[in-house]
């Protein structure tokens, strides 16, 4: 039986690794852990697109800055033409994907690796000049910490909430019968919100997953897997879904041919 694979992402950006996943021969479980919504105070984000064009660099960490950024600018009936000025930077190909397909804009700059440290390795960017990052409400602060110690002048505003997910198939139910073989994390926020709705769901806490193989999209997430109590088996080298499959591929390669089963 073809090994079956957890995908914890939020409902609404299941579609691709899903697609991957299946496409490579794997069974899907969907157990959201997180949801994307609306910051509690959008004030400062709407300030900030209404005066985009005073911005150098306007830096997107993730589709979800992007997506939001794109709903703002519809609620304050601007167009995407309100972000010609600074240049665009975007963690990876898949954020840069985001911002061509929904504002039909030109990125800049896409790092060596899609984590922040490579971002602010690779940025271009002069003391003295400003950066606009819209992002999570919560997040990490290597990114504007790094630029502001360079003498960049960094706005940082919420453009969106990571909150608790919320249905999906029954994971408990699936790790309590051991049909779970992997489960793949995506960002440090899925590992911390997977192990909170098991246990408010089941009671289960970490070691629920001692059997399955954990599987994380980066370093970043894999260290919060880490920090949880969790095991990393499976980190790809390319920190995006494709990457995350192909690894999950040869893992499990590698493990039905060490068992006499390749």
């Amino acid at each position: 039986m073809s090994p079956s694979i957890v995908i914890t992402r939020a409902a609404h950006q299941t579609g691709e690794l899903k697609t991957l996943l299946e496409a490579a021969g794997f069974r899907t479980l969907l157990y959201p852990a997180i949801a994307i919504q609306p910051p509690a105070d959008a004030r400062a984000l709407d300030a900030a697109l209404r005066h985009a064009r005073d911005y150098d660099w306007l830096i997107f960490t993730s589709a979800n800055a992007v997506e939001a950024v794109a709903r703002r600018l519809d609620a304050l009936n601007l167009g995407p033409d309100a972000l010609h000025g600074p240049s665009i930077a975007a963690v990876g190909p898949a954020t840069a994907r985001a911002v061509e397909r929904r504002l039909g804009l030109d990125v800049a700059l896409i790092p060596p690796k899609a984590v922040g440290e490579s971002l602010l390795a690779a940025l271009p960017i002069l003391a003295g000049q400003r950066a606009l990052l819209p992002r999570a409400a919560k997040a990490r602060d290597v990114l504007p910490d790094g630029l502001r110690a360079r003498g960049i002048l960094v706005d940082v505003v919420p453009a969106y909430e990571t909150v608790l997910g919320q249905g999906g198939d029954d994971l408990p139910a699936a790790l309590r019968a051991g049909q779970v073989d992997a489960i793949t994390f995506t960002s440090p926020s899925t590992v911390r919100n997977t192990l909170i709705r098991l246990e408010r769901e089941a009671g289960l806490g970490a070691e629920a997953l001692a059997r399955v193989a954990v599987a994380c999209i980066g370093p970043v997430t894999a260290e919060a897997a880490k920090q949880a109590g969790l095991p990393v088996d499976v980190t790809p080298e390319e920190y995006m879904a494709h990457g995350l499959v192909a690894a999950l591929k040869a893992f499990f390669g590698k493990n039905a041919d060490e068992n006499g089963h390749g």
